[in-house]
């Protein structure tokens, strides 16, 4: 499984995310060449067209002068030139943010989460209105497409992502009622690297987690779940500080800036409890130990979130003979 993909995985489902996480600063610095220099546009006019008449000055994009009888030029270049510059201007914010991919990095669910349950046999998604809403399918259903775009596009980029099509109830609905796709996991090494990610899912569908561990000397055709996953194979579920954020993507100081910038806008998306999607297990923000949400897990611990018996539990699979023994000694 690619590392960072997974928000938690237990006896009764897999949790994953959407690709996409570890690029959503390139939005962010987006902004700098589309947002800022609209939104400049939009003050000129104000300063020039708007702002004397309401106020009798004219604002130089900072500064201001006493607007007088001679100075109708100005109101003239405002409303002439500036006037269709600000609202191309205002258009280009809005397909931007409303129309175009930017939409999803800003003011909406931060991830989208993937949820595989073994007990249900669904598969449960969070995922904003305009990407197709939140939505629950039959696992059976789901077909597995590992290079859902073109194969000469894929050639000259060493990315793809896994993509779940789900065919219309109804082969020959003309509407096609229920055909929906979803991309779950993180973005992978070619066609490949999504085909090991669905035989990864589809095995812990079908026969769910069968050692504790993989084996250090496990071969490569290895084909065991573990009951415990490595912490590199896991991702914070929730909105990520920025120092967890550069643990997990490992960006340069720009890119985590950017990237925050788009991540404070948005809003971490919770499973409806009428869904059940946990079959008891709990959610992993909640219970991160007994979900197997390990990365969370190790957030808790370090910010003094965990229960000493949660801890312990805790330590008892991942932590050090040290670490445990401090856990147990610990005062409540």
């Amino acid at each position: 499984m690619p590392n960072g993909s997974a928000y938690a995985q237990n006896e009764a489902y897999l949790e994953l995310c959407n690709p996409g996480w570890s690029l959503q600063w390139r939005a962010g610095i987006g902004n700098l060449y589309v947002i800022c220099p609209a939104l400049l546009v939009i003050w000129g006019w104000y300063g020039f067209a708007v702002h004397p008449l309401l106020f009798a000055e004219i604002i130089f994009f900072w500064p201001t002068i006493a607007y007088g009888a001679d100075d109708w030029p100005y109101l003239v270049f405002g409303w002439l030139l500036l006037l269709p510059l600000a609202l191309a201007s205002a258009f280009l914010i809005y397909m931007w943010f409303c129309k175009m991919g930017m939409r999803t990095c800003f003011f909406t669910s931060a991830r989208g989460r993937i949820r595989f349950n073994r007990i249900t046999r669904k598969v449960y998604v969070l995922r904003p209105q305009y990407c197709g809403g939140n939505a629950v399918f039959d696992w059976d259903r789901l077909v597995a497409l590992f290079d859902p775009q073109s194969t000469n596009y894929w050639d000259k980029q060493d990315v793809a992502m896994l993509a779940l099509y789900h065919p219309p109830f109804d082969a020959d609905d003309p509407t096609a009622r229920g055909e929906d796709c979803l991309f779950a996991g993180p973005a992978v090494t070619g066609p490949s690297g999504a085909a090991h990610l669905w035989e990864y899912i589809r095995q812990y569908m079908e026969t769910g987690p069968t050692v504790d561990r993989i084996p250090a000397d496990a071969p490569a055709n290895f084909k065991g779940i573990a009951r415990y996953l490595h912490p590199d194979y896991t991702t914070y579920c929730g909105l990520p500080s920025r120092r967890q954020y550069r643990l997990e993507c490992r960006p340069g100081f720009m890119e985590t800036f950017f990237h925050m910038s788009s991540q404070i806008t948005c809003s971490w998306p919770r499973f409806p409890k009428e869904w059940q999607s946990d079959s008891g297990m709990g959610e992993p923000e909640d219970r991160p130990v007994q979900t197997g949400a390990v990365m969370t897990a190790l957030v808790y611990r370090a910010q003094g979130r965990l229960s000493k018996a949660d801890e312990i539990e805790f330590l008892t699979q991942f932590g050090t003979a040290e670490a445990l023994a401090e856990a147990q000694a610990r005062r409540d």
